[in-house]
This record gives C-alpha cells, sequence and structure tokens, in this order.
C-alpha cells in the first residue's frame, strides 16, 4: 500500500510540472492576419492596369484645338518613343471636349475605332476611355480645369510592381474613438494638389487618444454613409510616410457616437504613386502633431511629387 502511495505521489507531483507549452516563436495572431488580408488586397488594388502606377500624364486643355502626339510641337506631348508625331486634335469649348483623329492613326472608343467623337468627362459619371496600342486617356475635370489624364500599360512603375510595405503591425494603434455631433450639417474645405478647393460633408469631430495624449480628427462622409473617409497629416511625413499624408477608412460612429479608429489600416494616397495624380490634401485640423507609427511606409517611384 505505501509502494502505491508513493507512487502515486510522484506521478501527481511530476503532473503538476507539466505546462502548457508556449505558443511558437513568430506565431501570427488572428489580428495580425487581418491586416495581413486587408493589405493584400489594397497591393493587389493598386496593382491593375487602371491603377495610379500606370500613369504616365497629365495635360490641362486650352480653349480650341488642342494637338496631341509624341512630338514635342504638340500642344500635349504624349511621352514615349512608340507613339506617333501626330495622333489628332482635342478640341475644347466651354466644358466640351470632342476629337477628330489624324488620317492613318488607329484610336479606339469603346472598342470601336474612330475618326471623330463627343467625349464624356470623368465629372459626367464615367467617361469615355480612348486607346492606342498601350496608351489611354479620358478627359478630366479638375475644378476649372479641364485636362486628359493618360495611362501607360507598360510604364516602368507599373511593370516593375513592387508591393507597399507596412509599420510593424501593431494591435495598440486601434484605438476607440468618439464622434462630436454637430446640431447642423457641416462642411469642411478641402484643398487638393493643384490649389482647388472643394466642400467636403463631416458627421462631426472624433475624439481619441494616442499615448494618454487627446487628439481630434475630422472625417469626410455624408448622411447615411458606413464608413468614414479621413486625411490626415502626422509627424511621420516626408520621413518614414508619404509628406503630404495618408489615408484611412473607418467604420462609422454607432448610434451611441463610439467607433474604431486602426492606423494600422492607414495607406498612401495616390499622389505617393505617380506626379500626375490630383490628390486631396490633409485639413489643418487633421495634421496631428504625434508620429503615427502605423499603417504604409513611403513608397518610391521612378519619379513623383
Amino acid at each position: 500500500m505505501r509502494i502505491q502511495i508513493s507512487t502515486l505521489a510522484i506521478i501527481l507531483f511530476l503532473s503538476a510540472c507539466v505546462t502548457t507549452p508556449p505558443a511558437p516563436a513568430g506565431k501570427i495572431s488572428e489580428y495580425e492576419k487581418q491586416i495581413d488580408v486587408w493589405h493584400q488586397a489594397r497591393n493587389e488594388r493598386l496593382n491593375q492596369p487602371t491603377g495610379w502606377l500606370t500613369l504616365s500624364g497629365l495635360f490641362w486643355l486650352e480653349e480650341g484645338d488642342n494637338r496631341f502626339g509624341s512630338a514635342s510641337d504638340n500642344h500635349l506631348v504624349f511621352p514615349g518613343v512608340s507613339a506617333p508625331d501626330y495622333m489628332g486634335v482635342l478640341h475644347l469649348e466651354g466644358e466640351s471636349v470632342s476629337i477628330s483623329v489624324a488620317d492613318t492613326i488607329p484610336i479606339f472608343l469603346r472598342d470601336s475605332l474612330i475618326i471623330g467623337s463627343d467625349l464624356k468627362k470623368d465629372s459626367d459619371g464615367e467617361p469615355d476611355i480612348l486607346t492606342w496600342e498601350n496608351l489611354s486617356w479620358y478627359i478630366i475635370q479638375r475644378g476649372d480645369r479641364i485636362g486628359v489624364r493618360l495611362r501607360d500599360s507598360q510604364h516602368p512603375n507599373y511593370v516593375n510592381f513592387k508591393p507597399t510595405e507596412l509599420y510593424p503591425i501593431d494591435r495598440s494603434w486601434k484605438v476607440p474613438a468618439t464622434l462630436e455631433t454637430f446640431d447642423t450639417t457641416r462642411t469642411v474645405d478641402i484643398v487638393n494638389v493643384l490649389g482647388d478647393t472643394s466642400p467636403g460633408s463631416t458627421p462631426g469631430i472624433l475624439h481619441f487618444e494616442v499615448n494618454g495624449q487627446a487628439l481630434t480628427l475630422t472625417p469626410l462622409a455624408d448622411p447615411g454613409d458606413e464608413n468614414y473617409f479621413i486625411i490626415f497629416g502626422d509627424a511621420t511625413n516626408g520621413l518614414s510616410t508619404y509628406g503630404a499624408g495618408r489615408f484611412l477608412v473607418i467604420p462609422a460612429a454607432d448610434d451611441k457616437g463610439k467607433t474604431m479608429i486602426d492606423f494600422n489600416k492607414a495607406y498612401n494616397m495616390p499622389c505617393a504613386f505617380s506626379p500626375y495624380a490630383t490628390c486631396p490634401l490633409p485639413p489643418e485640423e487633421n495634421v496631428l502633431d504625434v508620429s503615427i507609427q502605423a499603417g504604409e511606409l513611403a513608397y518610391e517611384i521612378d519619379s513623383g511629387h
């Protein structure tokens, strides 16, 4: 009996010494997996023929005829050695734009060869997209300016695409926020890189803390939107992140005014990827004096702002 008791005591002692093995070093948490999935989807959208990396030109039209082609004496000089010297004329009259195509130049509009046509701008909804081999272009309107945005499916920034990089994922950068609403509908002036100003609807002011410091951000959204859009700057801009600021999308506040700001999902504005984008800049109240060391890092391209 004593032998049995002693044996049982030894077994109980050894059992007590056994502990649950620690999680393997480097194991990815579910939260990190969520951010990785978001980041992968972000890079997939960026690496598309219609993404920012294919932009190769931005030209502002003058009233009347605007010749275009690769020759240096055109009003619009298309880059690249393969484009014809003279491809046609884009005619601006008021806010209306039409194209006349030069003889023997195969320019397509909606898969059909054209010799001339009126053109829809992006401000009219879906713009008319014109194509010639690897080049495509369409008409844009920014404030009072009307121009041409050119894409090149063989642009080096697109052909040599490299994924964006993030700060190390850190859950502490996902912070709770409370929305302070207004008695009346308000707007905030948003200025773009061209100096144009346009009003953006805002649901209120977001209050939150970073490392014990009280901060605010003004989001953009229309009534009923499920998400808020935030344009913000911080002390990392021009150092480890893009100089002009970054974007962020967060869930709209619930009926108690509560939401979450996840800075791990902060991402570069289009101007980080092309000098031919016309990006909105952070309003003054959204330039934070702290370093938000989360989200996308600066991105290198062949040329940029």
